[in-house]
């Protein structure tokens, strides 16, 4: 560290600089350095406590509301660290890190107005910031704004081309609009440039599902499963996506698959009840009924199969 006046080497512990006599336990500037010095070192507390004796000796150091604000955040104060940094803008001649930051936090406390408002002023100062776009993007989407989200979105990777996460929340703001071909383009570029982004390789899957085309969709559900193998939902869909295709056989492996992973899923079962009826497995097709009923009594779908299973004489077709 050193002395904020002369700049000599001083220890942390210092309380007078031995070069010109500053008396460094009342000085707000080597109060700043210690509180930096422990927030570096995830001393968050201690952080927290130097800056608020500087903030005491200096209310109008607005770095210290900032940086005090930040340590909040990471403690996982959020109002705090709102108030932290709402006080932080007073007298700050570049506040477009303060907005920024108090829009995450905004969002963590789930004001989302409140977020939009401070990303939006902070892209008045950095219109050029491809993360602020994304952050506007996403905090629109949940919100339910999606027009808002695509411009702040499309921003975002206009800047950034390899924007993976952009690029990704994009898709997903497609994909809520019903534009399924420009979703999976949008797939496509992030798992281009990331193709273990098991996330993108799902919602990719799920595009071209819901466009129809169940035997490319196979084929990325079965990727994100071998990407990552814990992943059920790549399990289930894939097994959706073959039933859909007529492969009643191999969807029932994929339900399987997906109930080792989450044995306590009612659908995967019913939906293997119902490919076992379409092979004219009837018993079977009672099993997997039974094994449903048994995790959720409630469930319509089992009930119906179950009270109408005696006078299932023929197959039944997809989506029964």
């Amino acid at each position: 560290m050193d002395c904020p006046k002369c700049q000599s080497p001083v220890s942390a512990r210092a309380r007078y600089c031995d070069q010109c006599g500053a008396n460094l336990v009342e000085d707000v500037g080597f109060l700043h350095q210690k509180a930096i010095d422990c927030y570096h070192r995830g001393l968050i507390d201690e952080a927290v406590q130097l800056w608020d004796q500087a903030l005491q000796r200096a209310p109008e150091f607005s770095k210290g509301y900032y940086y005090k604000g930040l340590a909040l955040y990471d403690r996982g104060d959020l109002s705090q660290a709102v108030a932290a940094l709402t006080r932080a803008l007073q007298g700050e001649p570049e506040p477009f890190r303060v907005y920024f930051k108090l829009g995450m936090a905004q969002y963590g406390l789930g004001d989302l107005a409140g977020s939009i408002a401070s990303y939006r002023r902070a892209l008045e100062i950095n219109p050029g910031s491809a993360e602020t776009h994304y952050r506007l993007g996403l905090t629109c989407l949940r919100n339910s704004s999606l027009d808002e989200a695509r411009s702040a979105l499309e921003q975002a990777v206009a800047i950034n081309g390899r924007y993976t996460r952009a690029l990704y929340t994009l898709g997903l703001v497609l994909e809520q609009q019903g534009e399924y071909d420009q979703a999976v383009e949008q797939f496509r570029k992030v798992v281009t440039i990331s193709p273990g982004y098991t996330s993108a390789i799902f919602e990719l899957g799920m595009a071209l599902y819901r466009k129809g085309e169940m035997g490319e969709a196979a084929d990325q559900f079965r990727a994100a499963a071998t990407s990552s193998p814990r992943f059920a939902p790549a399990c289930f869909m894939l097994g959706e996506t073959l039933r859909r295709a007529g492969d009643f056989g191999g969807a029932i492996d994929a339900y399987r698959d997906s109930l080792r992973l989450n044995p306590r899923d009612p659908e995967a079962y019913v939906h293997i009840a119902e490919c076992n009826l379409q092979l004219d497995l009837l018993g079977a097709a009672l099993e997997a009924v039974d094994a449903a009923l048994a995790i959720n009594p409630q469930h319509r779908d089992a009930q119906y199969l179950k009270s109408h299973m005696g006078q299932m004489k023929t197959p039944h077709k997809p989506g029964f």
